[in-house]
């Protein structure tokens, strides 16, 4: 029984990595070589990519600002939030009471994380509406009480 089970994890190891080497190795094998040929290194267009025929402009590489990341992440994270209420929702019968406050708990967690997330202004797009993080302020404030008090 023991072998069956390594017979099939092998069979599906060996399956993936065939896949892998025929996917990185068909194009080596079958795409031309510019480089390799003399009348064709001269081309302008050998070493630029191709986009639907349009000519590139600019530089590829730009700089998102962090807003934009910091969307992606609570979208992730609010998007995980509803594949596992989906999944709760679906077994709702057999958890019963225990699994309805569990999810409960679940939603009131998440719910004060973007609580907390909007109160400091992480999702304001415009930075002078963003506020330091709660135990900075407390610093800050502590700070300017004892230059207060020196001045």
């Amino acid at each position: 029984m023991e072998f069956q089970w390594i017979l099939q994890i092998g069979l599906y190891g060996a399956t993936v990595l065939i896949v892998i080497v025929v996917m990185l190795g068909l194009p080596a094998l079958l795409g031309e070589r510019h480089r390799r040929k003399p009348e064709r290194r001269q081309e302008i267009a050998t070493g630029v990519p191709y986009e639907s025929g349009i000519l590139p402009t600019g530089s590829a590489q730009i700089r998102l600002p962090i807003q934009y990341y910091l969307v992606a992440m609570f979208f992730v994270i609010f998007d995980l939030e509803a594949v596992f209420l989906y999944a709760w929702a679906v077994a709702v019968k057999e958890t019963g009471w225990p699994g309805f406050i569990e999810a409960a708990i679940f939603a009131a967690i998440l719910l004060a994380a973007l609580a907390y997330l909007w109160r400091i202004g992480a999702l304001d797009w415009n930075a002078q509406f963003q506020q330091p993080p709660i135990h900075r302020l407390h610093r800050l404030q502590a700070k300017e009480r004892r230059d207060a008090r020196v001045a």
